[in-house]
């Protein structure tokens, strides 16, 4: 009996908690009259619907100032700027949103019919007012105001003046006019262009020159687009389009390369720095002495100048990013570091692991000469007919492939570009019906070699690799196999 008592002593005090939770929220929640959204019971409705190119004049108002957007001319030649801010790009994106959704509003729900207190909408002192004006033959004006979010946080509560309605409105419909003027200016940098029409076959996505400067670099880092892929008589076993031509020659590994050679499409700026800057502004923010400087050379004769200059903080101290200027555009933008690659790429970051290339198939005869002296001469254009012979003898056509391989890997760990007049140690000449190129490797100090490429000194590597290049040319001599690793 006392434990039945003691149970119904708990379910007790549960209930008066219960109880009291429910008085708690009945007072902290909006009055009747504010009912809000309920799941799967949207209904919507058209609250007014214009046609957006009839806008002759904007109005917004919201906790950021006034501005305004007007028209410039008439049909298909109009256009839609904000006067303060003509002279500087703006989003065309961006803007035809704004035009569009103060044009025609789509409620989701109507919340009350007759609001008597728009205070509980945030609807008496509107987080935004957005007054369009209208060119059609009654010169019509519709004002929206925009209120409170409402508990879900996907919606606005809002009303249009006349209508004492109170609707709840998507927030990707609103939003736009919750922002300052600098919503409607553009902070991509370049977008790559359309073509004129059906004939057009112009690749405008190609970079057909890039050039980096910066000043830990005592070079011109230049990366162009691969010419020889419109040779079709050019057999290249690299799939990237591009290639280094300065201060190497080196064909780029496409996966690590890129953001380098795309990374302009498209490129977005975080913030605006500095609108209409001058000459102050400019070495305020490292402009005229830059981090980095890039041109891009596009196909269809766009050239696109960025420069990178200064890190960027804010007033408590954070790092923001990087000031940049875009040649033309009238404005200091602020760029997150990662969408910079420009900013630390090294050559070698970015290229495949072999300083050349050439096409096992295409290749005609290989001349080791130096401490070492063989000579390789081959035929056939596919694995059916190839064969090699090494100083006039058939060779065993399978493990020179590995030979040639490891030949093509040679571990570049680094530029190096004194010149030497030391002897080298081994000199490898490859000849192809496209020319020849040869690679000599000289000692060098710390455990390293310099490799000599065409006739000049371009890397180092370790000297570990050349001792293995020179071990594995007699064991092929001998008939054994080759040792891939060093």
């Amino acid at each position: 009996m006392k434990k039945n008592i003691k149970h119904i002593i708990i379910f007790g005090v549960i209930a008066v908690i219960l109880v009291g939770l429910l008085i708690v929220l009945k007072l902290t929640a909006p009055p009747e009259e504010a009912e809000t959204e309920t799941e799967g019971a949207v209904q919507t409705s058209l609250v007014y619907d214009k046609n957006p190119h009839d806008i002759s004049k904007l109005e917004i108002s919201n906790e950021h100032g006034t501005y305004e957007v007007v028209r410039a001319g008439d049909g298909d030649d109009a256009v839609w700027t904000i006067v303060e801010l003509a002279n500087l790009p703006m989003s065309s994106g961006n803007m035809g949103t704004l035009l569009e959704n103060a044009a025609s509003v789509t409620a989701q729900q109507t919340v009350v019919e007759n609001a008597e207190d728009l205070s509980i909408y945030g609807l008496d002192k509107p987080l935004s007012t957005v007054t369009a004006t209208f060119s059609d033959s009654g010169n019509t004006v519709k004002k929206l105001l925009i209120g409170n979010l409402t508990p879900s946080g996907t919606m606005h509560y809002a009303m249009a003046e006349g209508d004492p309605k109170v609707y709840t409105i998507l927030n990707s419909r609103l939003n736009c006019f919750l922002e300052n003027e600098y919503y409607v200016l553009n902070k991509v940098i370049y977008t790559a262009r359309s073509a004129a029409d059906e004939n057009d076959t112009t690749d405008y996505t190609r970079i057909n020159k890039m050039t980096i400067k910066r000043p830990d670099l005592d070079y011109d880092f230049v990366i162009e687009y691969d010419v020889r892929l419109d040779d079709d008589s050019i057999m290249i076993a690299n799939s990237s389009s591009y290639v280094i031509t300065s201060p190497v020659f080196r064909e780029l590994n496409p996966e690590t390369s890129s953001t380098v050679t795309s990374g302009i499409f498209g490129l977005t700026a975080s913030d605006f720095g500095i609108l209409n800057p001058n000459e102050e502004d400019f070495a305020a923010c490292g402009i005229t002495a830059p981090a980095a400087e890039v041109l891009f050379e596009i196909n269809g004769g766009d050239n696109i100048r960025i420069t990178i200059g200064s890190e960027c903080f804010d007033e408590e101290g954070k790092k923001l990013g990087r000031y940049v200027y875009a040649d033309g555009a009238a404005i200091i933008y602020i760029f997150d570091e990662s969408s910079l690659p420009w900013l630390t790429v090294e050559p070698l970051d970015i290229t495949t692991t072999m300083i050349t290339s050439n096409y096992i198939y295409d290749v005609q005869s290989i001349d080791i000469s130096g401490e070492a002296s063989m000579s390789f001469t081959m035929t056939g254009s596919s694995a059916d007919d190839f064969a090699v012979k090494l100083d006039g003898n058939d060779a065993d056509t399978d493990e020179f492939k590995n030979l040639y391989q490891f030949l093509l890997k040679v571990p570049s760990d680094e530029l190096y570009f004194e010149e030497t007049d030391a002897e080298p140690t081994v000199s490898i000449k490859i000849t192809t019906s496209r020319g020849e190129d040869l690679i000599e490797f000289i000692p060098s100090d710390s455990r390293k070699a310099i490799i000599r490429l065409n006739g000049k000194t371009t890397y180092k590597c370790a000297a570990a690799y050349v001792d293995r290049l020179m071990s594995n040319l007699e064991l092929f001599k001998n008939g054994e196999k080759i040792i891939a690793t060093w």
